[in-house]
């Protein structure tokens, strides 16, 4: 390689230094592109960790595992059961068998199965059934009781 006489002196050293030079900043760029890569998924899996660390939380005043009240009326179809422990996280809403998702545990296939059931919602730590009006709550109640129970014998 020939080095024109009119260039300045050292023209050469110094393509040869702003070559290094701008690969350290390649490398600085890099360094700290990995680094908030590594920061975002660290901050990620502390939510995650987070979210999913109190779903097994035991509700304030109910210590144990299953149905520990239940709010039920002859004249309403709706009945409410709430649980010693919380079993979703957010609103789950099925209004017939046909909802009921291929991940579902059993829970909800369960409940389906109690004769006259016919809309089933899960909120947190409360179970809410709409019954069919021809079916009363005495047929109902026990199996909820023993479904529940079951269910977190076997997942909590």
């Amino acid at each position: 390689m020939t080095i024109p006489k009119d260039a300045p002196k050292g023209a050469s050293k110094g393509a040869a230094h702003g070559g290094r030079r701008s690969l350290k900043r390649y490398e600085i760029t890099n360094l700290l592109f990995f680094l908030t890569i590594i920061v975002v998924l660290g901050i990620l899996v502390s939510f995650v960790f987070r979210y999913y660390g109190t779903r097994n939380e035991v509700v304030p005043g109910g210590a144990e595992q299953g149905v520990v009240s239940a709010a039920l009326s002859e004249g309403s179809d709706v009945g409410v059961f709430h649980l010693g422990t919380k079993i979703s996280e957010t609103s789950l809403q099925y209004r017939s068998r046909l909802e009921i998702p291929v991940t579902d545990d059993g829970l909800v296939e369960a409940l389906f199965s109690l004769p006259g059931v016919e809309e089933i919602t899960i909120n947190q730590s409360v179970i809410m059934i709409r019954k069919s009006s021809s079916v009363s709550w005495q047929r109902i109640q026990p199996g909820v009781d023993r479904i529940v129970k079951d269910h977190l014998h076997i997942h909590f």
